[in-house]
């Protein structure tokens, strides 16, 4: 089984592929997800990406979507955890280049969606929602976690 954790940081997960663009923080692959995910077509059984998508350049978010898209396994499982836009945590953090809350996941779960803008992307739902990670500084984050569509 292949899982791969993307934006790693300093947070490894164990039984993964840590993958950062950043070799200081040793991770198990050093890539630029801004170009691609260095994976062949379907091979990835999961991919985790915890306050990653939020560093992706608004122009390149959909690229990055349906890389993990190419390659998770069909029925693959695409976990995120992002910072909402309904908090204050998505606007707070200097370092952010887009921005998410649950409905911008419509893009990639809905047809008529997918259909408009061409997306190639296409998930189920199998949980999304907003939770609170912090009650004092109002910081909320969209989980979501979907499967692959193939």
């Amino acid at each position: 089984m292949i899982k791969i954790n993307l934006g790693c940081g300093y947070r490894k997960e164990v039984g993964h592929i840590n993958i950062d663009n950043r070799a200081c923080v040793e991770p198990d692959l050093v890539a630029d997800l801004n170009c691609s995910i260095p994976f062949k077509d379907s091979s990835v059984d999961k991919v985790v990406a915890v306050d990653i998508l939020e560093h992706i350049p608004i122009g390149k978010t959909v690229n990055l979507i349906e890389e993990i898209y190419r390659v998770l396994k069909p029925d693959g499982i695409f976990f995120h955890v992002t910072p909402s836009t309904d908090g204050r945590a998505a606007f707070a953090d200097p370092t952010h280049v887009s921005f998410w809350n649950v409905l911008s996941w419509v893009y990639y779960v809905r047809d008529e969606y997918r259909k408009l803008y061409d997306i190639k992307a296409k998930f189920a739902v199998v949980e999304l929602n907003d939770m609170v990670t912090n009650e004092e500084f109002k910081i909320i984050h969209t989980k979501g976690i979907f499967r692959a569509m193939k």
